[in-house]
């Protein structure tokens, strides 16, 4: 009986553990697209105080910068999903 309970216990923390990890990884998922966004608009922002083809430049630098930044956190998303998965 007591063996029971403790396997039961230990199920119902590593579930927890579970849920507890899945969140907090959502969160920094959240917390990194939000930084990039951040990022483009003041890159777009700076962007604005300059004309011509220098505007069009920096406007490009800026894009691409984001589509990385964006590529990088769906990356490490991906890769943090694999990990959990392998450790199920």
């Amino acid at each position: 009986m007591k063996r029971i309970i403790t396997v039961a216990a230990a199920a119902l923390c590593a579930a927890s553990f579970a849920s507890y990890a899945d969140s907090t990884e959502r969160a920094e998922h959240k917390a990194d697209k939000a930084q990039a966004e951040a990022n483009y608009k003041a890159a777009k922002a700076n962007c604005k105080s300059m004309a011509g083809d220098e505007k069009k430049s920096c406007m490009k630098q800026a894009k691409a910068d984001y589509k990385a930044a964006k590529k990088e956190v769906h990356a490490t998303h991906e890769m943090r999903e694999e990990k959990r998965e392998a450790v199920k």
